[in-house]
């Protein structure tokens, strides 16, 4: 029971540490408590699943992003609707 209380994670702390794990920089222990957390919340590996999902979605739109360009009178067109939305 002692192994199991140092490894078992709460749902904050295996949120911190699935980012510590996608910039590689988890240790051994902290990748195992991720992993055993993991097994037994289905509502974090669903998020995590999310997260990596928009993700990529994310990224393949940031690909597609070097073809698409505003006009100069759409970005003025823009900022003056975004300026009035908030002085409101």
């Amino acid at each position: 029971m002692i192994l199991i209380d140092k490894i078992k994670i709460s749902c904050k702390q295996a949120t911190y540490l699935h980012e510590k794990k996608r910039e590689g920089k988890l240790d051994s222990m902290e990748r195992f408590g991720l992993w055993f957390h993991l097994l037994y919340c289905k509502f974090c590996a669903l998020f995590i699943k999310q997260v990596e999902q928009i993700e990529s979605v994310a990224h393949q739109l940031y690909q597609k992003t070097e073809r698409f360009h505003l006009s100069p009178e759409r970005k003025v067109e823009m900022q003056k609707a975004l300026d009035e939305q908030l002085k409101k």
